[in-house]
């Protein structure tokens, strides 16, 4: 057995090494594909059981609009960011219909405010060429105060 470890020395090595590398690929894969149970969210979500939306917020949205120029509210919470996609009459203007997203961030908190981003779609179910400007998208980050929109 000696002679041949001797006369095979560097082969030995190679197949000592190959192996080693080996174990360190399958250790490697296996950590990367099945490495834990790990939040997608890391902990970006950390204290957001302090700041509940309610279940209700869109009714008490759309409680705020009693002329009708608001046809629904539907208010979508994904991690920190809440959506809120209103859906206006055909012949509301665009100062009118940014006027309503302002006026729903009054039924958040200040602290919700403060903690959640929030992203608003005005949307209108009828095309004419009065109101093109739909879809109209603004968000206000939890560190503002205002709503910024997109352009249209």
């Amino acid at each position: 057995m000696k002679k041949v470890i001797q006369e095979n020395k560097v082969l030995f090595v190679l197949a000592v090494i190959l192996l080693i590398s080996f174990v360190l690929i399958v250790v490697g894969l296996v950590s990367y594909f099945y490495g834990g149970d790990t939040d997608p969210y890391g902990n970006r979500l950390d204290g957001i059981e302090d700041y509940p939306i309610s279940k209700n917020i869109d009714k008490d949205i759309m409680a705020m609009y009693e002329d009708g120029g608001v046809l629904s509210v539907d208010v979508d919470v994904k991690g920190k960011i809440v959506y809120v996609i209103m859906d206006v009459k055909a012949t509301t203007d665009k100062v009118t219909a940014r006027s309503y997203a302002t006026k729903a961030l009054t039924k958040f908190s200040d602290e919700e405010k403060n903690f959640y981003d929030i992203h608003f779609t005005i949307t209108c179910d009828t095309n004419t060429e009065e109101n093109k400007i739909y879809p109209m998208m603004g968000s206000k980050s939890a560190k503002r105060s205002n709503i910024s929109w997109t352009n249209n």
